[in-house]
């Protein structure tokens, strides 16, 4: 599939996050990943990092998941 434009920035986005929060991650080609910031009830940002792969009889199954805040953050270049 070729992504272009905006979705073709933010799945780069999205790959280049679940990189840094999954290092010894193999992307496969049925693999995708998800990023999601939004903020904790205190004002906290957060930043949800999950990879995904198709599941045998079609889905999907959630393979790697990481949750950030605070310090955590500067990993995504966001500070806290």
């Amino acid at each position: 599939m070729d992504i272009t434009g905006e979705n073709g920035r933010a799945a780069t986005l999205e790959e280049h996050a679940a990189q840094r929060a999954f290092p010894d991650w193999a992307p496969q080609a049925d693999d995708w990943a998800h990023l999601h910031t939004g903020f904790i009830d205190d004002g906290t940002p957060y930043t949800e990092v999950s990879v995904y792969r198709a599941g045998d009889g079609g889905g999907h199954v959630r393979i790697h998941y990481r949750r950030c805040t605070g310090n955590e953050l500067a990993a995504f270049g966001v500070a806290a």
